[in-house]
Parts: structure tokens; C-alpha cells; sequence
């Protein structure tokens, strides 16, 4: 179609209707949203590692690199759901220790990987459970209860143990799950990789999905509609938790035990991979592609610290101030929206 000039009313149409350049809409992405700019960084940073760093790229270091933030994107991907319905689980950190050293107990005693499995998962749903109950039933705030949940979980993991490092007995095929490969891929990568897209479809593709955007963003509305408000935020907190325990078991994998210390910062880790990612804090909005860039960018950059020799307490700095940045870019927003 030739270009068309409407003189009574001033308007240009250029070529056919409604067909965009996709080079320019692939550079609009990038600069013009959260997951484009994240994409960006990603790119940079690994660039630059590369050039400084000649262990970067062996596939050694990309497969550590991969298996230690497939544990935080693991966890991340429920919180995202969570968030994105308005509430919040601060207790995922203190859950990689109560489950680890549960979990171990259970493979120790039982000599069963289905069953030491099958309890994590159990009860780090019943966690999840319970701080649906707290948060929901006596309407207290999701961050007091899972702040609270953090510490009962801490201290239970110590009570239960003594204290003492909880190691594994035998179980050669539950040490492979952390530390195995399915040909060049290792184990926590294809786990990652199959909760990644079972979220990104319930997300994107299912009325559960459209649910949770619906509750976080106006929950008075979705009540009007007839969306169980209550239920799509039980649903979302026994998913954060039981998605920590899995992660919390491929952490005592890769350890080859079970440790009531684990998963200190682990929530701040995840919950600021989250915001970073470009889910609000105040709900109804979020990606799960911009979670897991962010998840990729901050290991990424954690690991460029070990490897460059700089201070490792560097990364709990650098984290914090991208969490403080996620907040600020979130808060920007809004207010460019009008929404506060």
C-alpha cells in the first residue's frame, strides 16, 4: 500500500497497516523495559568478565555459575507469583536450613530419595500453608508473619540438629541431583529450566494466572469479579515455599549435607532479584522473564567479584543497593503512572 495523505484530517499512514519494523521494536524492548535493559547488562557484564577474567568462559565456571543461581531462580519464580498477588515470604532463607537438615535426617534414616523428596516438598508446603493461614485468616501482615516464620524456622533447624552438620550417609544417586548432568546440562539448570516454563505458562496462559495479576492489582475489584482472592494467595504462598524446599534440596546436594546456617541473605537474594526484575512490591505487576534476568545478572556479578579477586562482602553491598535501585525504579513508575 503506497503511502496516504489524509488532508481534511492531517494524519500520514506509512506503507501497510499495522505492520511495525521489528528491528526498531526489538530496540524499543531494550531500552524501554525493565527485561530489555536487564538483557543489556547481562550482556555487558559478560563482556567485560570475558576480557578480565580467562576463567569466565570455561564450562567449568559457566556451569557453577548456572547451578549456584538455579537454586535462587528456583525460589525466585514463586515469589514472583507472590508478589505480583501482593503479599510477601521473608522465611525462604531460614527454609533452606529447617528443610536441608529435615531432608538429610529423612535420607539418612530411610535410605529413600523419593521419600526425603517427597518430605521436603511436604513440608515446605505445609510452611507456605501456614503462613497462608497467619497472613489471611487473622489478617496480619504477610511481611510480620513470614519475618517471624524466619526465625521459628532458623531456630528449629538448630534445635533439631544440636547445631551440628547434619551429613550425608551413602546416597550416591541424591549428590548427583545437585552436582549430575543430563548430557552437558547439570541438574539444577533443567529443574530450573522446567519450573521456569510451567510458571511462565500458568502466568501467562491460565486463568490462575490472570487471577494473581488481578488480586495483587486490585483486589476489591477482583472480589467484585469473583476471584477467590483468598484461595489464588494460598495457592501462591504454598508454591513460594514448597519452591524453597526444592531449592533448599538441591542445596544440601550439591553440600552433600544438610547445614542449620544455610541460607543466610538467601531471602534479600531473592526477593531483590524479584523487584529487580521489575515486579512491584504493591502487586499486580511482574515478570518472570525479568526475575530471571536479574537472577542471572546478580550471580553473574557475584561471580565476577570471586573471580577478579575483589572482597567477597562486596556482594551482600552490591545487593543491597540493587534492591534499593529496584525500589526506587518501581517507585518512579508509579508515580509516572499516577499511581502514587
Amino acid at each position: 500500500m503506497q503511502s496516504e495523505i489524509k488532508a481534511e484530517t492531517g494524519q500520514v499512514h506509512e506503507g501497510p497497516v499495522g505492520r511495525q519494523n521489528p528491528l526498531l521494536e526489538a530496540a524499543r524492548w531494550l531500552v524501554q523495559t525493565q527485561e530489555g535493559i536487564l538483557l543489556i547488562f547481562v550482556v555487558a557484564l559478560s563482556l567485560f568478565l570475558s576480557l578480565t577474567s580467562p576463567v569466565f568462559l570455561t564450562q567449568r565456571n559457566i556451569g557453577v555459575l548456572l547451578s549456584q543461581i538455579s537454586m535462587t531462580a528456583i525460589a525466585a519464580f514463586g515469589m514472583t507469583a507472590l508478589i505480583i498477588a501482593g503479599e510477601v515470604d521473608l522465611s525462604v532463607g531460614s527454609m533452606q536450613a529447617f528443610i536441608g537438615v529435615l531432608a538429610m535426617q529423612m535420607l539418612n534414616q530411610s535410605k529413600s530419595l523419593p521419600l526425603g523428596l517427597a518430605t521436603a516438598l511436604g513440608v515446605g508446603a505445609l510452611v507456605g500453608l501456614l503462613n497462608a493461614g497467619l497472613t489471611l485468616g487473622l489478617r496480619i501482615n504477610s511481611f510480620v508473619v513470614t519475618l517471624a516464620m524466619l526465625s521459628i524456622l532458623r531456630g528449629s533447624a538448630y534445635i533439631s540438629t544440636n547445631a551440628a552438620v547434619q551429613n550425608a550417609h551413602g546416597l550416591p544417586e541424591f549428590r548427583d541431583l545437585g552436582n549430575g548432568f543430563v548430557s552437558i546440562i547439570p541438574w539444577p539448570v533443567l529443574i530450573m529450566a522446567i519450573v521456569f516454563i510451567l510458571f511462565y505458562l500458568v502466568l501467562n496462559r491460565t486463568t490462575l494466572g490472570r487471577h494473581i495479576y488481578v488480586t495483587g492489582g486490585n483486589p476489591r475489584a477482583a472480589i467484585l469479579a469473583g476471584v477467590r482472592v483468598k484461595l489464588v494467595k494460598t495457592l501462591c504462598f504454598v508454591l513460594t515455599s514448597a519452591l524453597a524446599a526444592l531449592s533448599a534440596v538441591l542445596l544440601i546436594s550439591r553440600m552433600n549435607s544438610g547445614q542449620n546456617n544455610a541460607g543466610f541473605g538467601f531471602e534479600m537474594q531473592v526477593v531483590g532479584a524479584v523487584l529487580l526484575g521489575g515486579t512491584s512490591l504493591q502487586g499486580g505487576q511482574g515478570s518472570l522473564i525479568g526475575t530471571l534476568l536479574a537472577v542471572l545478572l546478580l550471580g553473574t556479578l557475584n561471580n565476577g567479584i570471586v573471580l577478579l579477586g575483589i572482597n567477597s562482602n562486596w556482594q551482600i553491598a552490591v545487593n543491597g543497593l540493587l534492591i534499593l535501585l529496584a525500589v526506587l525504579i518501581d517507585a518512579r513508575r508509579r508515580r509516572a503512572m499516577g499511581e502514587g
